[in-house]
């Protein structure tokens, strides 16, 4: 069989698997604190079970399903219409992408980073909303499409967008580097202002 072994690296906390969860986080929260890591709050001030509601709660959502959730996203309903914004010189040698979405969260592999945020995202599940789209931006590595979120859903990303398209081997994650502010003064670089109340509808899913 195989044995657990300790890490090698970092504080080791010893804990009871009969304890309840409340219990081991306060465990944990205080050999933490004595460790002197200052940047941990006093334990008496948070609502720890608000905080473990939360988590449970999006660990029995996400256990519902029959394989893993990979991200949250809006499913945008009129492809073809998006593709319609995308002057075609911007797909150029690029792999258009068959539906598009706007992802609101990542999740990857890992356990979820944000529960409150996928608590948000659970409660309009299924329900749809009008996006705002501002702008299309593109190089030779992809293309991707601006989305408005001043407020209007729940999302994890600083530059909200709807990924078009992209070069032979690069990832749609690439869009996030291609939106942000860092690109633009880059000279391979487009963005084309849409018209002003351009908005396509999508529903909210889990993928």
């Amino acid at each position: 069989a195989t044995r657990c072994r300790p890490p090698t690296e970092g504080p080791l906390i010893e804990v009871s698997v009969a304890d309840d969860t409340a219990t081991i986080a306060r465990r944990v929260w205080a050999e933490l604190s004595a460790r002197g890591l200052t940047d941990i709050p006093e334990i008496q001030t948070l609502d720890m079970a608000a905080a473990l509601g939360v988590a449970n709660a999006c660990e029995s959502f996400l256990c519902r399903f029959p394989r893993h959730v990979e991200y949250a996203a809006i499913q945008i309903a009129s492809p073809e219409r998006v593709l319609e914004l995308v002057p075609p010189e911007m797909l150029d040698g690029k792999k258009v992408q068959k539906a598009f979405h706007v992802t609101t969260l990542y999740l990857g592999r890992d356990a979820c980073k944000d529960p409150v945020l996928l608590q948000q995202l659970v409660g309009v599940l299924g329900e749809s909303i009008e996006l705002t789209l501002t702008s299309v931006a593109s190089d030779p590595k992809g293309t991707a499409i601006a989305v408005r979120n001043e407020g209007e859903f729940p999302c994890e990303n600083v530059h909200p967008h709807i990924t078009i398209a992209n070069a032979p081997g690069v990832p749609p994650v690439y869009s996030n580097e291609l939106l942000d502010d860092s690109h633009a003064d880059d000279p391979c670089r487009t963005v084309v202002s849409l018209p002003a109340g351009t908005r396509v509808t999508g529903t909210f899913v889990f993928r």
